[in-house]
């Protein structure tokens, strides 16, 4: 057969995305810190794009709604905007609501917000350097695999003062949120590992034994002096001396590596660990026990088309162009906004509803959910959903969580019970353990037992897998190691 070049018609589909779609994309999964910084951007570059604050000082009647479409034929406006935001449906139906909308419909009456409409809070808190905050949420992160454990751990950071120090009281921490105390403290033993060093200490003395531990330097002498550190406020030395058991020169050799030490490991950092995060919703209850969600005004931007500008501008002809292109790139940032800010909302509310008994009566309580889940029931694609369940945060009464963190798998079981969660399981797997007797050492087919009696049957593999999961030792292990453990 010869071989011959020839010419020949096909028809392909493929799937491509517009420019707007990818921006519309990227402000769905910004967080409200990158968000403001794409506006100061935009509003630095677009002179139709104003802050609202500055555009309601301006006369009223020089702000009517004006189009490119009115009033000069010539100047028509080419920009499609039905068949543009119709091409987010590929993506995420969360990309709707856009007909007759504007930004200031969507805003939300402020009744609990008292600030200052001159005050621009996004721009106080905007940091150029990676934010201790951020960094002790890495940490967290990499330490802790249960999403229970890290939302404890978020809460916890959330009690660290600026100093670098824990300020709460565990007990009433743990009352509040429904813990034990002795698992709270152990969430908080473990951060204490964290760098910087010295961070997550109760007190001076650990903040400082901590960091000399760190070095290898924390002697039994050292850990005296550290419990004593009013006698060396006070220059007590010949008591310290007695008390340590050490000369004098060796006392003002310890009290040198106190010095080198930093009482306070948070200090340094140029912003503070709560800069970092500005919650996206804030949720109340209301005086019926419901809670409310609500968008938080001070994190969003808020923005309108300056018309006035426009209609003075629209006569000059050598400008057309540069308006016309600068009034579609306003109109679609605006609308992206406000689909961005509806998704958000609609979100945290479901998850609010599917999480209701966590916010009441604890962590074991927290629901399997996942990103179907909430997809299915907004009628929007998994991944809008994951998008902005990604660094957006809600402050709750028991605190400041990622969206990210409520969602969590079902736990396989044969009486089919779709309410427990793999998290609960494990927390239910973890508190028998570390409840169990001594000489009766509860091997995973008595665990098996325990949770079945309690409504939950699971196969005994898979609580060996959360067991393993929870970085649990065997039943021989654990038997081996009470053995083992000296008198």
């Amino acid at each position: 057969m010869a071989l011959a070049p020839k010419l020949e018609i096909k028809q392909t589909q493929s799937l491509k995305l517009s420019p707007q779609l990818k921006q519309a994309i990227n402000l769905l999964q910004m967080s409200n810190l990158e968000l403001n910084e794409f506006v100061e951007q935009e509003l630095s570059a677009n002179p139709l794009l104003e802050k609202e604050n500055e555009l309601l000082r301006q006369d009223a009647s020089d702000t009517e709604n004006i189009s490119p479409q009115e009033d000069d034929d010539s100047f028509s406006n080419d920009f499609d905007e039905q068949n543009h935001f119709d091409d987010f449906g590929s993506d995420a139906e969360g990309y709707n609501s856009f007909e007759n909308s504007d930004w200031s419909d969507y805003r939300q009456a402020k009744a609990h917000i008292t600030a200052d409409d001159d005050f621009d809070y996004i721009s106080e808190r905007l940091a150029s350097d990676k934010s201790l905050y951020d960094i002790i949420k890495e940490q967290i992160d990499l330490n802790f695999t249960d999403n229970s454990d890290k939302i404890l751990a978020l809460i916890l950071l959330e009690n660290m003062d600026a100093s670098g120090y824990f300020s709460a009281d565990i007990g009433s921490l743990a009352t509040k949120l429904k813990v034990s105390s002795s698992r709270l403290q152990k969430i908080l033993d473990k951060m204490k590992q964290f760098e910087p060093s010295g961070i997550f200490a109760q007190n001076l003395a650990e903040c400082l034994k901590i960091q000399l531990n760190d070095r290898n330097e924390l002697s039994s002498a050292m850990q005296i002096l550290l419990d004593n550190l009013t006698l060396l406020a006070s220059k007590d030395f010949h008591k310290l001396s007695q008390l340590c058991n050490c000369s004098t020169e060796q006392l003002i050799g310890m009290i040198k590596q106190i010095q080198s030490l930093n009482p306070k490991p948070a200090a340094d950092w140029s912003t503070s660990f709560n800069s970092s995060i500005i919650p996206d919703i804030i949720v109340r209850r209301n005086a019926l026990g419901e809670y409310r969600v609500e968008l938080n005004q001070l994190s969003l931007p808020r923005l309108l088309i300056n018309h006035r500008y426009y209609s003075e501008m629209k006569s000059d002809r050598n400008a057309a162009r540069y308006l016309k292109e600068n009034f579609n790139r306003a109109s679609f940032i605006l609308k992206a906004l406000h689909s961005r800010a509806t998704s958000i909302l609609r979100i945290a509310e479901e998850i609010i509803l599917r999480q209701y008994n966590f916010f009441e009566k604890g962590i074991e309580h927290l629901k399997p959910m996942t990103l179907k889940d909430i997809a299915s029931a907004l009628d929007l694609s998994e991944s809008t959903v994951s998008r902005v369940s990604t660094n957006k945060y809600m402050s709750t009464p028991i605190g400041t969580f990622e969206l990210k963190y409520f969602f969590s798998n079902a736990a396989g079981s044969y009486l089919g019970n779709d309410d427990t969660s793999t998290l609960a399981i494990k927390h239910r797997i973890k508190k028998l353990i570390e409840k169990e007797d001594p000489k009766h050492i509860l091997s995973d087919e008595k665990i098996v037992e325990l949770l079945e009696n309690d409504g939950t049957k699971i196969a005994r593999r898979t609580v060996a897998k959360y067991r393993e999961a929870l970085n649990i030792p065997t039943s021989a292990e654990r038997k081996r190691l009470v053995r083992n453990k000296p008198i």
